[in-house]
């Protein structure tokens, strides 16, 4: 914006409007800093809605893990406790969702 309003003139502006009429040129001036401090507040809102939302995902997803993790590491010990030596591919593959099946499940929800 070549044409840049500051903040500085808006206020420059109020202040001037307190003590009597502004020319059109200034109301112009004036509006045109007040639409685009609108559609900066708008822009900033919706980036912070998205951050907020890709956080909350991020969350979600972080505690998923650690619970698929959890899950496989106590089938772990538990399979040790009792002597095992082997845990099978099928039953990692359902704690940690790996299985073809689950894949095409995520890939459709998403």
């Amino acid at each position: 914006m070549a044409d840049r309003i500051t903040i500085e003139q808006l206020l420059n502006l109020a202040d001037r409007a307190e003590r009597g009429p502004l020319s059109a040129a200034e109301a112009s001036r004036l509006r045109r800093g007040l639409r685009h401090l609108d559609e900066r507040c708008h822009s900033l809102e919706a980036a912070r809605s998205s951050t907020i939302g890709r956080h909350g995902n991020a969350q979600r997803h972080n505690a998923d893990a650690a619970r698929r993790l959890s899950a496989l590491q106590a089938l772990v010990a538990s399979t040790r406790r009792r002597g095992g030596r082997v845990v099978a591919v099928q039953m990692a593959d359902a704690i940690l969702g790996t299985s073809p099946d689950t894949r095409q499940h995520d890939q459709e929800a998403a």
